[in-house]
């Protein structure tokens, strides 16, 4: 049968169903059989529950500037898968996909066994490899010690904030899941690690101790501040220290991240990869990393923030956000919200309960994509009242249009809870409506 991007595509989709395949032994067989491309390159792994493609967005983009030829994978993806795997910012070309999906096709077809997540890894590793990049930032999909993405031995490993998430397959404890996380940390190799609560804290101290790996952590042994000016930060490290650095990424929460990518860009010059500060400056102006606290403005005047809040930390730092702009003269019109709640542990309406009173009108939707959404019936059950602001309409478009229907010039209108639904959402309004992203950045000081 004939063979291109859409079958490719259909074909991984079918690897949906197998669900969360936490292990290594297929990945380990898969890449001996690959010929081991992800021993190719330099390796930045990053794990954690927030903020981990924030970082890695931002480490890739700083490197890509400073000429190293950067392969970055993340997930999930928005819009098209091929958005997993880019190298120096750019997509893996549809052909590209499709002839890495066949090739992986082929040793399925003679017993290797693989999950969607697994998949997406090997081909990416693969990609990586015949691309010739330099170094890749790779971000772990769930967890870290069992992620397929932990075959490789990092340069450096990044671990940002970890937080109660995905508690059916890491663990009911901060430490459990932390114990998990920890487990990219490679013998002697330097960690970066967020502040971190004091449980799990102790456990990365434990685990980079016992294996001798140097540990910096945020606000011992590097720190940031935000500046004035709205995305300008400052950050002081143990080596360098920078002054208004633009980053454009939106939002207060975004300058620890900042603190995170640059941190490890000091580690990965200890070991041997020079970036100029120039470089810093331009990667941080440059990165780009959508529906995270991202603002459209639409034909009409009013705007859009996107954001893929999907716990509570991330609902609290998109709370953070839009209290800023609610400061700076906005009005909140209109909230849609959907959730995903694969594994069946999110807390849906009471991160829901915590955001709505904020908004005159709120629009409960069902996110598209793989995964397992929170029914409008579901949500009916679980709100348990009547409340005239709050309607449910399982159409997510139908949702949009309601809320930008209720929203004037110079109103905000929010679409969060998802990424799949803010990115689904963000390929509507930009393609369909004409929205245009608002970029945020110009111009740094460097210390």
């Amino acid at each position: 049968m004939a063979w291109g991007f859409e079958e490719a595509v259909s074909y991984l989709d079918g690897f949906q169903f197998h669900g969360f395949r936490l292990g290594l032994e297929r990945m380990e067989a898969i890449l001996e059989a690959l010929g081991h491309p992800e021993r190719a390159y330099r390796v930045v792994h990053v794990a954690g529950t927030n903020g981990k493609g924030s970082v890695s967005s931002l480490l890739a983009a700083i490197l890509s500037s400073a000429g190293y030829k950067t392969g970055l994978y993340t997930s999930p993806h928005l819009s098209s898968v091929t958005e997993r795997f880019l190298v120096d910012g750019r997509p893996m070309p549809r052909e590209c996909f499709a002839q890495e999906a066949l090739e992986i096709k082929r040793l399925i077809e003679l017993g290797y066994e693989l999950s969607y997540f697994e998949y997406t890894t090997a081909i990416a590793m693969k990609w990586f490899a015949g691309e010739g990049v330099d170094i890749a930032v790779l971000e772990t999909g769930l967890g870290g010690r069992l992620d397929a993405t932990n075959v490789v031995v990092p340069e450096v490993s990044v671990i940002t904030p970890i937080a109660m998430d995905h508690t059916a397959y890491l663990g009911g404890t901060l430490a459990e899941i932390a114990g998990e996380k920890a487990g990219i940390i490679k013998p002697g190799r330097p960690v970066v690690s967020a502040e971190q609560e004091a449980e799990a804290l102790f456990v990365l101290m434990e685990r980079a101790g016992a294996l001798d790996a140097p540990l910096y952590i945020y606000d011992r042994d590097f720190s940031a501040v935000p500046g004035d000016g709205g995305h300008r930060f400052s950050f002081f490290g143990r080596r360098k220290s920078f002054e208004g650095l633009c980053l454009n990424l939106p939002g207060d929460h975004q300058v620890k991240n900042g603190a995170l990518a640059l941190a490890a860009v000091e580690a990965l010059e200890e070991v041997g990869l020079a970036v100029p500060d120039e470089a810093v400056a331009a990667g941080c102006r440059s990165v780009q990393w959508p529906c995270r606290c991202e603002l459209l403005q639409l034909p009409g005047g009013e705007t859009v923030l996107l954001d893929g809040a999907h716990n509570p930390h991330g609902v609290e730092a998109m709370k953070t956000f839009l209290r800023g702009l609610v400061s700076g003269g906005m009005r909140p019109a209109a909230l849609v919200w959907a959730c995903s709640d694969e594994g069946g542990g999110k807390d849906f309406a009471g991160m829901f309960q915590g955001l709505a009173p904020m908004f005159p009108q709120v629009w409960i939707t069902e996110p598209p994509g793989p995964r397992s959404p929170v029914t409008v019936e579901q949500w009916r059950k679980a709100l348990g009242y009547g409340d005239g602001r709050v309607a449910l309409l399982g159409d997510w478009r139908a949702a949009v249009e309601a809320a930008c229907r209720a929203a004037s010039p110079g109103e905000l209108v929010v679409v969060a809870g998802s990424l799949y639904l803010a990115g689904a959402v963000r390929e509507f309004l930009v393609s369909e409506v004409g929205g245009v992203p608002k970029s945020v950045c110009s111009g740094w000081i460097k210390s």
